[in-house]
Order: structure tokens, then sequence, then C-alpha cells
């Protein structure tokens, strides 16, 4: 995968704030950040800082009380909703800490439904089942690949939530705590594939609590809750 330069992230002056009764509780407050295209980015900081609203933002689920997101010369602030579900389909893998599975779909068919949406052509999709044999044995899951997620533990599912955003082989990946709630093994194993498909290309970011995570980073960033005055 080459560097796309039009796929450089470029975060500027963001500000969220929600209203609290009569008061303004700001969240992000005038935070910047430039991300060269095929990164590692590992957003770090105590709970209430504002990492989960950051990345809500960087990838259009969310959008800013002011400040601009870019991605090239695009401001995702300014598209339409069904514009930006465009852009996140053909661009971005996302997880969130809500990420869930469709529970009537096996993983397996939970995997291959995201390459549907996410409209990957056939003689892409997988690389013949080598992208889903190396996803699902490099986290744990190709044991499970024929089970309903009401089989499956948390950890489990948290897992295949990864690897259903991986699968698309997208361009720039975002995840929210993407290591949270697992043992250590599952969270070595999760940042050492985030880690290739960085060296493969793609942008990768993601918010932690792992001091290991800064060890596979390029970019750490991080949000300390008195400075945003939340």
């Amino acid at each position: 995968m080459a560097a796309d330069n039009t796929l450089d992230i470029s975060i500027k002056n963001i500000k969220k704030k929600y209203k609290r009764g009569k008061r303004d509780n700001v969240v992000l407050d005038n935070v910047s950040l430039d991300i060269p295209y095929g990164k590692f980015v590992v957003i770090s900081g105590d709970s209430g800082a504002g990492k989960s609203t950051l990345l809500n933002i960087a990838s259009g689920l969310s959008k800013p009380s002011s400040g601009s997101v870019f991605y090239g010369n695009k401001d995702i602030t300014k598209l339409s909703d069904e514009e930006l579900s465009s852009f996140r389909n053909n661009h971005l893998g996302i997880v969130t800490q809500e990420s869930d599975l469709i529970s009537y779909l096996t993983l397996s068919e939970n995997l291959k439904i995201s390459c549907l949406i996410n409209k990957v052509p056939d003689d892409e999709s997988f690389d013949g089942d080598e992208l889903f044999s190396l996803i699902t044995d490099e986290l744990g899951l190709t044991a499970l690949k024929d089970e309903l997620p009401c089989n499956m533990s948390g950890g489990e599912i948290k897992r295949a939530a990864i690897a259903r955003a991986l699968v698309t082989k997208p361009k720039v990946i975002i995840m929210d705590e993407p290591t949270a709630n697992l043992d250590r093994g599952n969270v070595r194993s999760v940042l050492k594939l985030l880690r290739k498909f960085c060296d493969l290309g793609s942008t990768v970011i993601i918010s932690s609590h792992e001091s290991e995570a800064i060890d596979f980073a390029d970019i750490n960033l991080k949000l300390d809750y008195t400075e945003l005055g939340a």
C-alpha cells in the first residue's frame, strides 16, 4: 500500500463542548495535531481527557463545536452525513468502545459483510482469504469463525470487532481503546497486528491506557484533562 498524501490528516483548533444544565462542559479546547499518512499514533491521557471525543471527531462520527479535520485538502467537518458515510466506507476502519457484532451472523459472516458494506471488490476481498487468515490467526479467532457472538466472550468480541475493521484493508485505522480488558498476550497481539498494518502503509490512530502501546507508536499525544478545562 503506497503512501497517500491526500490522506495526511490535519486536526486544527478542535474545540468540543456540551451543555450540562446551564454550564458549558469543555471536553477539548483548541487541540491541533498533524498526522502524516502511514504513521502509528497513540493518544493517551486520563479518563475524561477527551480521547474518545477526539477520535470520534477525527473519524467523522461526531462534529466539533469549532475547528476542522482535514484529510489532504478535504475538510470532513463540512461534509454531509451521506458524504461522510461514503468517505468512511472508502477509507476508514473504525472501532469504537461500543463496537458490537451482528448477533445473527457468524464471525466469518460478520467479517465478510464488512467487505460487502465497504464495497471491497471480490477479487481483492481477503486476498484470496490470506488476509482473513492472517488477521484471525494473529487475533486468536481462527477456531471461532463459525461461532455466533452469543457464544463468544467479551474479549473475543472485542478482537472480532478489530478484525472486522481490518479486513477491508483501510487506509486509515481509528480505534478507541482496542486493547481494553484484554489479557497481556492479546494486548501484544493486537498492537503487533496494528503495527504490521502501519508498516504496510495504513495510518493507525488509537487511544490507549497501555504504556506498551507507546513502544509501537511513531507519535504519542497525551491529552491533559486539567489543561482542557473539562
